[in-house]
């Protein structure tokens, strides 16, 4: 059966968050004819259990290991067939039309093959998740001198923008990628060599060698952060080893 919509989440221990990131989907994506496949990094919670209890038309795969972001997410990409296909993060809630309007827009956009939404916090405070090329200086500030260096932050965030226009975007997020599902097939989904951090960064780049990335202002998602990595040296590291790989990807930029 050919869908309008796909969509993957990724779970892993979010008993918490995940009935509403699904319910927020099914409820707001009206006419639209869609499947919302979830596939589970080996859960020892109860985050299977609530999404088995979950109204809508929805498949779960569930991993026997935790095989990480990018590979647990490409694990449907033969099972796709569908125009658009959305990487939703288990954090997201969507509580308007945003998923019908970013559809629309891409309906009459064809040579885009990957949209990025206005992403709001739980405050309503926008998320400024939109980036410039990755560089080490960058990533070596905001993980480590937050507090400092707020010009060059803002200018890797594209502030400049004020994130109320359409603009290319060289590094859109992962907590909610709205691809062209012809497009993300054709590049066969995340590298798999990143566990997780960046695999956003290298999809994003691969996308603009064929199609374009654009943000869509018109409306937003709501990204309940889990900002992992600032709290857990096990990954910490996995975000150091996602950068080296990076670099000798795409080779080194330091500033």
């Amino acid at each position: 059966m050919m869908f309008d919509i796909t969509m993957s989440i990724v779970t892993y221990n979010n008993e918490k968050i995940i009935g509403k990131t699904i319910k927020s989907i099914v409820e707001h994506i009206y006419d639209i004819n869609y499947k919302i496949y979830v596939i589970d990094n080996n859960s020892t919670d109860r985050t299977c259990d609530i999404i088995k209890e979950i109204d809508g038309n929805i498949e779960l795969i569930e991993n026997a290991d935790n095989e990480g972001f990018g590979k647990a997410h490409n694990k449907v990409l033969n099972k796709l067939n569908s125009k658009y296909h959305i990487v939703v993060n288990p954090d997201i809630v969507i509580e308007n039309k945003v998923i019908i309007d970013m559809y629309n827009y891409m309906e009459q956009n064809q040579d885009v093959g990957l949209l990025t939404p206005l992403v709001k916090g739980i405050d309503n405070e926008i998320q400024y998740l939109a980036k410039r090329e990755v560089t080490f200086i960058d990533l070596l500030i905001r993980r480590f001198l937050p507090g400092f260096f707020k010009k060059r932050q803002d200018y890797f965030e594209m502030r400049d923008t004020n994130y109320n226009s359409y603009f290319k975007v060289p590094y859109a997020t992962g907590c909610f990628m709205f691809f062209r599902t012809d497009i993300y097939k054709e590049l066969e989904g995340f590298d798999e060599n990143f566990f997780m951090y960046l695999e956003d960064a290298d999809i994003t780049k691969r996308v603009n060698k064929i199609s374009k990335t654009i943000f869509f202002p018109d409306n937003y998602v709501i990204h309940e952060w889990q900002r992992g990595s600032h709290k857990s040296f096990k990954l910490t590291w996995v975000n150091i080893e996602s950068l080296f790989y990076y670099f000798k990807k795409w080779g080194f930029k330091l500033y």
